[in-house]
């Protein structure tokens, strides 16, 4: 039988396999009531992979737009450099960058850090529109509410992530409590020998042989689909 420990593919493909040996064997009665089931979860299946793909792609999202956000704050801190080289008597370096350098804005926890620098951007626009470095402010708020974005995005796809992760579950419990009953509905109609016939070994030992290892792993599910 079925283990809740089993993985949707598992699944899917012995319940799969269960109902082409009902076909078989002429017992085409266990097939209506476990077929919409088996269809059932191997939709939620599906689109538990394709939420999955979207918190990865809102993830990487996060990763591009924390990058460049960093970029933007290094630019400025090069920008500061150049700017109290030129200009020893009025130096901003000191006032935007008290640490001596950018680490203590970039190294932030990364949901901190677009707080951050849009103090650093107010520091800025506190010099006056006129200063050499004041372009820098619209870049460095324009990187952090893309930042705030990218974050807020992806903690919406891990959720909706889990919620796909829990209807899979629901459906996979479903699905695999309906394989118990029809194995002891087989049995009382046809008696233990038939019913054993079935149902698929879905745990083959190491030596049955690589195909069925391959089966175990659901590789062929959509082969003997």
């Amino acid at each position: 039988m079925l283990s809740e420990r089993d993985s949707a593919a598992l699944i899917v493909n012995g319940s799969r396999r269960h109902v082409r040996l009902l076909r078989r064997y002429r017992c085409d009665e266990l097939i209506k009531g476990i077929d919409p089931l088996i269809s059932d979860l191997a939709q939620k299946r599906q689109l538990s992979e394709e939420r999955l793909l979207d918190a990865q792609a809102a993830l990487d999202a996060v990763l591009a737009a924390d990058g460049d956000l960093d970029d933007a704050v290094r630019n400025l801190f090069d920008s500061a450099k150049q700017h109290d080289r030129s200009a020893p008597t009025a130096p901003v370096l000191p006032d935007l960058f008290p640490s001596g350098g950018f680490s203590s804005v970039i190294d932030l926890p990364r949901a901190d850090e677009p707080d951050a620098v849009d103090a650093l951007a107010k520091k800025l626009e506190l010099l006056g529109t006129g200063h050499d470095l004041a372009p820098h402010s619209a870049k460095l708020r324009e990187a952090a509410q893309t930042v705030r974005e990218a974050l807020n995005a992806h903690r919406d796809a891990i959720r909706t992530q889990k919620g796909a992760e829990a209807e899979e579950d629901i459906a996979k419990s479903a699905l695999r409590r309906k394989y118990e009953a029809n194995y002891l509905d087989a049995r009382k109609q046809w008696g233990r020998v038939l019913a054993d016939r079935l149902f698929p070994n879905l745990y083959p030992s190491k030596r049955s042989g690589s195909d069925a290892a391959k089966v175990l792993r659901g590789e062929f599910a959509e082969k003997t689909a």
